[in-house]
């Protein structure tokens, strides 16, 4: 049964335990994406979010535990079985290549999945018009954000049905930070589902369907985006004793 049925999630993680090198990072992990979601995960730096993305899109083998995809176990397959079943991650600082254009840029998101490519060029050039505007242009010449409008473009040429962002909105202004939140609003109400990962952590949750605090790898609290922070015990691992959490906190 497909996880489009609603009683199956897109994305189910089940007591996962990843390591990086010797050093365990991930201890019993386990959480559910459903469709159509916004998902956000926050925590302090070194607290385990990159390395759940990268186990989920498999490029960190697991120790133990189980991911399943749209009902298909994954935890075995490799990057490129991983992204032709729909889910793609765009990792933090994703560079574009250069020398190359706009265009061909995105084109290069698409070798794996060629069906329906216009439509997914389309579906790109709706959510960035200037891209459209610059698809001859070197892709090395465009601004910061829009670096990262071809890299998030990348993703979605590559026929994702779940995007997996780490740190989405690092180094952009706060203007940009606002069209990426629209442009992911846009991207759910398309039929996508998002899990982001990152250190903008207001922006995040104020998008967020969904959201988990991650503490020294572990899952440690879940509900809605603006629920968690509005949570005391979520302001102040997040912020400390800083003024903005004093502001924020209930």
């Amino acid at each position: 049964m497909g996880a489009l049925e609603k009683d199956c999630p897109l994305l189910d993680v089940r007591h996962l335990c990843a390591s990086i090198g010797l050093t365990p990072v991930l201890q019993d992990v386990s959480f559910t994406v459903w469709p159509h979601q916004i998902v956000a995960m926050v925590g302090p730096n070194g607290a385990g979010k990159t390395t759940i993305l990268k186990a989920v899109a498999g490029i960190i083998r697991p120790v133990q535990g189980e991911i399943l995809y749209d009902g298909v176990h994954t935890e075995a397959l490799d990057v490129a079985d991983i992204v032709r079943l729909g889910m793609v991650y765009v990792p933090e600082g994703m560079s574009v290549f250069p020398e190359m254009s706009v265009l061909e840029n995105l084109e290069v998101g698409g070798y794996l999945r060629r069906s329906r490519i216009e439509d997914r060029m389309r579906l790109v050039f709706c959510l960035f018009p200037e891209l459209e505007e610059k698809k001859r242009q070197r892709a090395g010449a465009l601004s910061g954000g829009e670096k990262r409008m071809v890299t998030l473009g990348r993703g979605l040429m590559a026929g994702a049905r779940l995007l997996l962002l780490d740190d989405p909105f690092l180094g952009l202004s706060p203007k940009v930070v606002r069209r990426f939140c629209s442009a992911f609003q846009k991207l759910r109400k398309s039929g996508l589902t998002l899990l982001l990962a990152g250190q903008h952590v207001r922006r995040i949750l104020r998008v967020a369907d969904v959201a988990f605090l991650i503490e020294d790898g572990c899952v440690t609290l879940s509900g809605p985006g603006p629920e968690i922070l509005r949570n005391h015990h979520a302001v102040q691992i997040l912020f400390g004793n800083s003024e903005e959490a004093n502001q924020i906190a209930p």
